[in-house]
């Protein structure tokens, strides 16, 4: 099918789904074109089933740590972590197992969907049916939705690797040295700043902690949040790059206050940054000999690819992890509609 009419069609099919479901919830609505995008590169750029971080629970093996409902051996026959007996995680409250693959691929669609609902919130105020939000306070973002989008994937996907222990914030790994949280790895002081949808009575009332649990969470709203305040101070990084870097790109110095707090470039020492074995970007970890490590180039090497590929380019969805109502014995299309 022509990519133009497969556009039209898709978009087309959204306006049905928006007009006839006034009162379903944002959950059960089908993924917009660009949604489905994000999912392709989200899919495609982690390993779903492959971190030993990220668990799924057991709900057949009951609520007693100490005594399982369930079989405890191994959940598959290679010799690998993740293959490990179920155990019980007080973090999650039950019994976890490895995550499978299919599991993460649910998480990966629900963060696509929750990405692009936030981003279009934020930049047009307006709900995924296009319906004007009251209240709604945007942020300055010239080129639209899909740019933010791509801003918050570059980031994100560096910052998490989209592990659902850092999803959900469990221990022992799950939060940063310093209390942060989501797949932005947000610190809880700014998430109190930066949380829109918070009153001025719940920012006087609410610590650091509890508006940071808010966005911890596999579920889509706590997804939005974690986005949303991560968008803001996203934006306001970037106006603060126009005036005080202006020999650098302004995503490249975004990203570096980001991760800095205020500086046009990441900071560095006689040893350089590196990546933790986990995939987390460890800021204190030196390694003697190796090359500096540019994390702000590497996230906006993110954010160029994910600008650069829509829509023609868009990453292949394996046939496993195909979206409810696509063929899961064949690939998934090769290349997704324009929103």
């Amino acid at each position: 099918m022509n990519l133009r009419y497969l556009w039209a069609a898709l978009a087309a099919l959204a306006v049905v789904v928006c007009s006839s479901s006034a009162t379903a919830q944002p959950s059960e609505l089908e993924l917009s074109p660009l949604s489905r995008y994000f999912y392709g590169l989200l899919v495609n750029s982690t390993k779903p089933g492959g971190s030993v971080y990220s668990m799924q629970l057991l709900p057949g093996c009951g609520s007693d740590p100490s005594t399982p409902a369930c079989e405890v051996k191994p959940v598959c026959a290679l010799s690998s972590p993740l293959c490990a007996p179920p155990r019980w995680s007080a973090s999650r409250g039950g019994w976890v197992r490895s995550e499978t693959r299919e599991r993460a691929a649910e998480r990966l669609e629900t963060a696509s969907r929750a990405l692009v609902r936030a981003s279009t919130y934020l930049t047009r105020c307006r709900d995924q049916c296009g319906r004007v939000v009251e209240g709604c306070s945007p942020v300055r973002w010239p080129e639209g939705p899909r740019s933010l989008a791509c801003a918050l994937y570059g980031s994100s996907i560096w910052e998490s690797g989209y592990r659902e222990d850092i999803m959900v914030g469990a221990a022992p790994l799950g939060r940063g040295a310093d209390g942060e949280g989501c797949v932005m790895q947000i610190m809880p002081q700014y998430a109190r700043l930066y949380a829109g949808w918070l009153s001025d009575e719940d920012r006087k009332q609410l610590s650091d902690e509890e508006v940071i649990q808010q966005l911890l969470g596999t579920d889509q709203r706590s997804l939005e949040r974690c986005y949303e305040v991560g968008a803001r101070m996203l934006a306001r990084f970037r106006s603060a790059a126009r005036y005080r870097c202006p020999h650098t790109r302004w995503v490249y110095s975004m990203y570096a206050m980001y991760g800095t707090g205020g500086s046009c470039a990441p900071r560095t020492k006689s040893q350089p940054v590196e990546l933790t074995a986990d995939g987390r970007v460890d800021l204190t970890n030196r390694v003697k000999g190796a090359k500096p490590k540019d994390w702000a180039r590497d996230r906006m090497s993110s954010y160029d690819k994910c600008m650069a590929l829509w829509p023609d380019k868009a990453p292949e969805v394996p046939a496993w992890a195909a979206l409810p109502g696509e063929s899961r014995d064949a690939p998934a299309p090769a290349e997704f509609a324009a929103r």
